[in-house]
């Protein structure tokens, strides 16, 4: 869950079956990258979001599909100059990931729309209200969009964060990825450094 709160924004994917699709495309995957949030019910995970009536994953929500959600957190190139012995190895990427496999179901488009906006509009100081909306534009922009839900009957995590590396490379790459001026990378050393005392 913490992943997807530090890193919302991510890919929706399904399968879009022939039998499915009245323009007579043939099957295929369907990706969209959308701000989705998460929340516990029951001991379960589910993800919410919502799409725009246009878009092909309209159908797939309609239509109950199974669907995968992946996020990804932060990550870096990792050089394998920082290593002590930097010709017996390789380079390699460091990352953290989540896929969430379930299927797909339509729900209240407000309420999402509500939900969203309170997560991403928090703490701010100027923060923009959905319910300031004139209630036949709000009607309106409801109509353009499909909202989802999706409990995560399925979820394969991983973080590889330079677990099967000494402590001193570990230490070397934390140092070398805190220096960048990329964000992400600077994040995945934070990451590393708090996998090292778990």
């Amino acid at each position: 869950m913490e992943l997807i709160d530090r890193f919302p924004f991510g890919l929706l994917v399904t399968v879009l079956r022939q039998a499915q699709d009245d323009s007579g495309r043939s099957d295929g995957v369907r990706v969209s990258h959308l701000p989705m949030i998460a929340e516990f019910r029951n001991e379960e995970i589910w993800v919410l979001g919502h799409v725009a009536r246009a878009n092909a994953h309209a159908l797939s929500i309609a239509n109950q599909c199974p669907a995968t959600i992946v996020f990804t957190g932060a990550h870096a190139y990792v050089s394998a100059s920082w290593y002590e012995e930097p010709y017996v190895t390789v380079p390699t990427w460091n990352y953290s990931a989540a896929h969430l496999c379930g299927t797909l179901r339509e729900t209240d488009a407000w309420d999402v729309l509500v939900r969203l906006t309170a997560k991403f509009e928090q703490g701010r100081a100027d923060a923009w209200d959905p319910q300031r909306l004139e209630p036949g534009f709000r009607e309106n922009q409801l109509r353009g969009i499909v909202a989802f839900e999706m409990c995560a009957q399925r979820i394969y995590a991983k973080a590889k964060l330079s677990q099967n590396r000494t402590a001193a490379d570990r230490m070397r790459v934390i140092a070398r990825l805190s220096e960048s001026s990329d964000q992400l990378a600077a994040q995945c050393a934070q990451d590393m450094r708090r996998s090292l005392h778990r």
